[in-house]
């Protein structure tokens, strides 16, 4: 899972990124960041190789999921298009196709 704070950084420079192994469903993850616009990005890695793998036109082969519910058609997402709103005690629920 991974956490962006702006346009120029989403999915190259993550502000903040954790991993753990998958053995619940739902699974939980936290971030101690302050209150601000965010976007979140998370995957699976199925055959723990640390990268999300890709196909053909780059289209993922493993589950992934972005904040703001969104699911890209033909590219990759903008920072627009996955960026929340985060307060205190903010939950985002991230589901993974």
């Amino acid at each position: 899972m991974e956490i962006y704070n702006n346009e120029k950084s989403f999915l190259k420079k993550n502000l903040r990124s954790k991993r753990i192994s998958a053995n619940a469903n739902p699974m939980e993850f936290s971030f101690d960041v302050p209150p601000g616009e965010y976007a979140i990005a998370v995957y699976q890695d199925i055959n723990n190789n640390n990268k999300l793998d890709a196909g053909l036109f780059h289209i993922p082969k493993e589950p992934y999921g972005f904040s703001n519910h969104y699911r890209p058609s033909f590219s990759a997402p903008r920072y627009s298009d996955c960026s929340i709103q985060i307060q205190e005690s903010t939950s985002v629920f991230i589901e993974l196709k």
